[in-house]
């Protein structure tokens, strides 16, 4: 697999890791955005993080930068940083994974990549205050054929 076989549109979900059993899955839900890679062949990485918006409203919106290793199964890491002078300019998240086996018998299987997601600056205030350190588990499940 080629670095450039990551770009495409995926559905991004990620989890907060709480070990109990809990009695409804939305309790473990950090996030779920759109999320849109671009690799090059050389592994460099570039993209948005869309968060959901109203139609016809614009999306808020991480700027994607990072780098592919060329190790197999692919190796990834990017930083998400929201657009200066809109409501998430103080977003900073740093993101690290992999891409997943695909199994020679799976059916309907999809590209999903999977990792661990860092809130690598405070953002917001008073109550609304999400502290930098917080971590998440992710998976990114490609769209598309």
């Amino acid at each position: 697999m080629d670095a450039a076989d990551l770009t495409g549109a995926y559905t991004y979900r990620s989890f907060f890791n709480l070990p109990d059993p809990v009695d409804d899955f939305n309790r473990l839900r950090f996030g779920q955005l759109e999320l849109r890679l671009s690799a090059d062949h050389d592994g460099t990485l570039s993209g948005l993080l869309l968060f959901p918006a109203p139609p016809g409203t614009e999306s808020p919106r991480l700027d994607i930068a990072g780098k592919v290793s060329a190790s197999d199964p692919l190796h990834f890491h990017f930083t998400g940083k929201g657009r200066p002078g809109t409501a998430i300019a103080d977003f900073h998240y740093e993101y690290d994974g992999t891409v997943l086996r695909t199994w020679e018998a799976g059916i309907g299987q999809r590209m999903t990549l999977a990792g661990t997601v860092l809130r690598a600056a405070d953002h917001g205030s008073g109550a609304s205050l999400a502290r930098a350190g917080q971590t998440a588990s992710f998976l990114a499940v490609r769209r598309g054929s």
